[in-house]
């Protein structure tokens, strides 16, 4: 049994019920201890999301430790007035609810690290091939390649967006990226050089996803014959493409 009043339990019942929730969404409980009551609020439905108070009888006065914070896993306040307390209750709502809505984007992003990191582990595993480094004419054909490549992504992003000021943002970094490879085909082996290809491969899909299946065949394209013989496109497009995308081949480029 409640050792709160039946109207501050209202209260705390009301202060539950937004636009996304409703007090019934949660289970609330208190134990009666010397000088305070301890008050815990739990999210049925996901019970880490949880509020905490402690409620001082000879004052009113309250601590509030919640989970999510705003910007840590668990927010701590103290010495809170009444109607601090309350907002403590409304700011854990919007923690929650604003986390809630990361948490696939934030697994998805998981998943799709952990198939960036199994493709590389391909690419690791190529034979003494793979040590060695380009030829002038292996790097001059690559060279072509990604300045093919950066023309196609390039008129993608002005397709994307008609601000000018983050088109110009975009462009440029692209460009850097591109002449970034350009300089490590100089420099790295063909593994580690396609080891960064793959990478910013990669983080162009997740710029802009409707171009996966492009640059699925231009990573193709790319890859020495020593890599495509244990890089498939299977795994490509595991990489690259959305999983309801389908398989099959590439678009030619």
């Amino acid at each position: 049994m409640s050792v709160l009043t039946i109207s501050f339990t209202q209260q705390i019942e009301e202060a539950l019920r937004n636009n996304h929730f409703l007090p019934e969404d949660f289970t609330i409980t208190t134990k009666d201890y010397t000088g305070y009551v301890r008050l815990t609020i739990v999210y049925n439905y996901m019970p880490e999301f949880t509020f905490y108070s402690n409620i001082f009888k000879e004052e009113e006065k309250f601590t509030a430790d919640f989970i999510p914070g705003r910007i840590t896993k668990l927010a701590k306040k103290k010495d809170l007035d009444s109607y601090h307390f309350f907002e403590s209750i409304q700011e854990w709502l919007e923690n929650a609810y604003k986390e809630m809505n990361k948490i696939p984007i934030a697994r998805k992003v998981r998943e799709q690290e952990d198939l960036l990191k199994s493709f590389q582990e391909k690419i690791q595993s190529m034979d003494e091939a793979g040590e060695r480094h380009f030829t002038k004419e292996e790097g001059q054909e690559l060279c072509e390649r990604l300045e093919k490549l950066e023309e196609y992504l390039r008129e993608s992003i002005n397709e994307r967006t008609d601000n000018e000021n983050k088109q110009i943002k975009e462009i440029s970094a692209l460009h850097s990226e591109i002449d970034t490879l350009k300089t490590q085909l100089e420099v790295l082996s063909r593994k580690n050089w396609f080891l960064s290809l793959s990478t910013r491969m990669y983080n162009w899909y997740k710029t802009n996803p409707l171009l996966a299946r492009q640059l699925a065949g231009f990573t193709r394209e790319m890859l020495p014959q020593e890599a495509k013989d244990v890089v498939s496109q299977e795994a490509l497009d595991q990489l690259l493409l959305p999983p309801d995308s389908g398989s099959g081949s590439s678009a030619n480029q």
